[in-house]
């Protein structure tokens, strides 16, 4: 396949664009409800449709490789600062202006469509009020951006050592503008992978998190070992990318022993990679010699066929899933470098007017499209095959709307923004080979605190199968779908100072129970779970989520004031789902075990007893080795280290 000269940096490329239009209907699509467009459809065709509108995944997949690639492609060689600079200039003004809007629209979930929109457009221009008269008129840009990130790190600080130690009832009962406040500054910040209390606003922010570490670690960990990596021999280049596979299938199951950092899904990492490898190849006008025949095999109709496939292949949320969603990144990358040449059907498909139209907007649409439709549905909700037509039409009509407004009010300002001329230096070899050995160091770290803890070094976690938990009613079925009727278990408390019961809960959008209810506009369910010592009649501590919140969570937390003396004593627990509205399915997993129970050590007898702390923490250690997941993942994570190791030299 013979590429064209790419254009000069300052030019978009159209067919980019054309794929990142795509990717973002793909994702506004996952958003609507489209049970009667199904339903409507016969058998033989629902397939598809599913896929219409339930691809969101593979358009956030896009949008990370296409990240990787622009990044190394735009900036091989940064200046950290500067490139952290130009990157948050691009993505915070507006996501700020959308999280000042959630938060509104959370305090007030009735506001009517026509005032979240006013509400939109209004904080929209106060932004470029800000930015226009302040921060450019005085050029404060940098400064504003390193206060920015010193605010990060301070609500990271708030939110991972101060608040997760705490019950969740204790951030329930915080003053109202401390809670609200807290939970706006989590999200505005990006700091939710640091605790698993604060709901996000907006359920697209998990893919805005890895965006902003990847921008974070790009210049000082990823750019300097990419140039490395590239001036070795073929050989070491190739093994050094399968070396990738393996990695981020580990990290993978690492994070989610990881307390929050689960919903990073670190394996979406490796599309970065893949974007940044396209880069490279495409600069050094790398090319793959087709005849015109084959050219013509890259077509529209086998891009769709080929996501088909890839989402057929994406359907659970088993190790194997897992593994084909890391392997999928190289036909994507594959894609993205075959548009390159603009000759080819797919490429001039991607150059349509209409799709770089809306890849050129796709930002303000990723981050407002929520709320819009949210809005819709607050007018009216679908009944029948017609009115769901009819509400994804409107929808998109007001949502592109009020996008484009979004882009051309804030957006465009990036555009504009002169980062001062940096007077930093390259980073140096020397501190190219700290950043690796940093980075080493800390991933082992990860490990040995996600195998002997989820949640701190001074606390025991005790496991409870089926074998040691009692159901009150025979629960059948397995998961266990929650409902209206509270499913209640009880257990024998192993340990004293009882203070957390951690559950396996995923929240199922889409399932058949969503198919064939109906949405019920007038509520929004909660999950509850109570605990109580067995014979008591008042519940000792409960705790309510919207299932939303909750996600995947192999995890989720039940925190309470600690019972001291709660050793051989039994307690009841109890789950259920309070104004169920059928818009997801909360299920309860069930396999190895039913539920987790951790217990705060006295952290005063431990520190003041060294030969008791030496032999806590070599039991700590112990059970990361004993452990076989553990294993599994330095064995995965292994050939990239040795890898890394060998940069060093």
């Amino acid at each position: 396949m013979t590429h064209t000269v790419p254009p000069k940096l300052s030019r978009r490329l159209d067919m980019l664009d054309g794929l990142r239009g795509l990717a973002i209907v793909l994702v506004f699509l996952n958003h609507i409800d489209s049970r009667y467009i199904v339903s409507a459809l016969p058998t033989f065709l629902q397939p598809l449709c599913r896929f219409m509108f339930s691809s969101g995944t593979l358009g956030v997949a896009f949008f990370f490789v296409l990240s990787g690639f622009l990044m190394a492609y735009l900036y091989a060689e940064p200046l950290p600062m500067e490139f952290i600079e130009k990157r948050y200039a691009r993505i915070f003004p507006p996501f700020l202006t959308m999280v000042f809007c959630m938060s509104v629209f959370s305090l007030i979930p009735t506001l009517s469509l026509f005032l979240r929109i006013a509400t939109i457009l209004f904080a929209a221009l106060v932004t470029r009020t800000i930015w226009t008269h302040v921060v450019q008129r005085f050029r404060l840009g940098g400064l504003f951006i390193r206060l920015f990130l010193g605010l990060q790190f301070l609500v990271a600080f708030w939110y991972g050592f101060v608040i997760v130690r705490k019950p969740a009832a204790w951030f329930s009962s915080l003053p109202f503008a401390l809670r609200t406040g807290t939970i706006s500054a989590v999200n505005g910040t990006l700091t939710l992978p640091f605790g698993d209390y604060i709901p996000m606003l907006d359920g697209v922010y998990w893919s805005l998190v890895p965006e902003v570490l990847f921008y974070l670690i790009y210049p000082f960990l990823i750019a300097p070992n990419a140039k490395k990596i590239a001036a070795k021999s073929k050989a070491f280049i190739i093994i050094f990318l399968v070396s990738l596979i393996p990695f981020f299938f580990g990290t993978a199951l690492l994070m989610k022993h990881v307390r929050g950092f689960g919903m990073l899904l670190i394996d979406f990492f490796i599309y970065f990679f893949s974007g940044i490898t396209v880069a490279y190849f495409v600069k050094k006008n790398v090319t793959i010699p087709l005849p015109d025949k084959v050219k013509k095999m890259f077509s529209p109709l086998l891009f769709f066929i080929l996501l088909f496939i890839c989402f057929l292949t994406l359907g659970s949320s088993s190790h194997v899933t897992l593994l084909y969603r890391i392997l999928w990144s190289i036909p994507f990358g594959l894609i993205v470098w075959g548009i390159m040449d603009t000759d080819t059907p797919l490429s001039k498909f991607f150059s349509s007017p209409i799709l770089v139209f809306l890849g050129t907007i796709s930002y303000s649409m990723y981050i407002s499209h929520t709320a819009i439709v949210d809005g819709m549905h607050l007018l009216f909700r679908p009944t029948n095959m017609i009115t769901n037509i009819l509400f994804l039409l409107l929808t998109a009509t007001v949502f592109l709307g009020v996008s484009y407004a979004l882009h051309l009010i804030v957006e465009t300002l990036y555009f504009q923004y002169k980062t001062p001329k940096s007077t930093g230096a390259h980073l140096s070899f020397q501190n190219v080979k700290i950043a690796n050995l940093i980075f080493i160091l800390f991933f082992i770290f990860l490990i040995l605190s996600a195998y002997t803890s989820n949640f701190n070094f001074f606390s025991a976690e005790k496991k409870y199968s089926k074998d040691n938990v009692v159901f009150q009613t025979n629960p059948g079925k397995k998961p266990l779908p929650l409902s209206e009727k509270p499913l209640q278990f009880s257990f024998v408390s192993k340990e004293d100072n009882l203070g957390i019961v951690t559950l396996h809960l995923t929240n199922v959008v889409g399932g058949k129970e969503k198919r064939m209810v109906p949405i019920d506009p007038n509520k929004n369910q909660k999950f509850l779970i109570r605990i109580k010592e067995a014979g008591n009649e008042k519940w000792y501590a409960s705790q309510e989520t919207t299932p939303a919140q909750i996600g995947e969570s192999t995890s989720y937390p039940f925190g309470f004031p600690v019972i001291a003396d709660s050793k051989n004593k039994t307690y009841t627990l109890e789950l259920s789902i309070k104004d169920i509205d059928y818009s997801s399915q909360l299920v309860l997993h069930t396999d190895p075990f039913v539920i987790q129970t951790v217990h705060q050590l006295n952290k005063k007898e431990l520190i003041t007893h060294p030969l008791l702390l030496a032999s806590h923490t070599s039991q700590k250690i112990i059970s990361v080795f004993n452990n076989n997941e553990a294993r599994f993942v330095v064995l995965c994570t292994s050939p990239l280290f040795f890898l890394a190791l060998f940069l060093l030299f």
